[in-house]
């Protein structure tokens, strides 16, 4: 029953977030962000970690509603390195809600929603996962990096 409820909601937030992705004109600068968005969670639904970490600045603290306190980008790579061993991302939607560019500096909003495998042995238990992020970044070396973030999730069994 979960996964059916987990199903439904995926398609209603792609209904949802198709009408709102195509109702806004990104600009040049925006959408480059946004790229580095995609690209860090392409990297991750497809276990190439080292696609992810190259997309965070090397001063990262970022936060998310289940952690104590921020995490580094050292912590962070050890979380990553955990997780390829017992977690396989199955699917995930993304979809902006805001993106704000002055200078080098960039905020952006976005919801997500993704379906996932914790593997542990023989046993595999699926869970589905969403949430919103407000992401940080600085464009250095013409790059842009994220700086921060603070994530705010809920599983489909909370």
């Amino acid at each position: 029953m979960k996964r059916i409820v987990g199903i439904v909601s995926l398609i209603t937030l792609l209904c949802l977030a198709s009408v709102n992705t195509f109702s806004q004109n990104w600009s040049k600068e925006q959408l480059e962000v946004w790229a580095v968005v995609e690209d860090s969670w392409d990297g991750w639904s497809g276990g190439d970690m080292d696609k992810v970490l190259a997309t965070i600045h090397e001063d990262y603290q970022g936060w998310s509603n289940r952690d104590q306190l921020p995490v580094n980008k050292t912590q962070v790579k050890e979380m990553f390195a955990s997780m390829a061993l017992s977690t396989k991302l199955s699917d995930f939607f993304i979809n902006p809600a805001r993106i704000m560019i002055t200078g080098n500096a960039a905020v952006v909003d976005y919801v997500f929603e993704f379906s996932a495998v914790y593997i542990n042995g023989e046993d595999e238990m699926p869970y589905n996962v969403s949430g919103k992020n407000a992401e940080f970044y600085v464009k250095e070396g013409g790059n842009w990096q994220l700086l921060g973030d603070m994530t705010i999730m809920k599983s489909s069994d909370e």
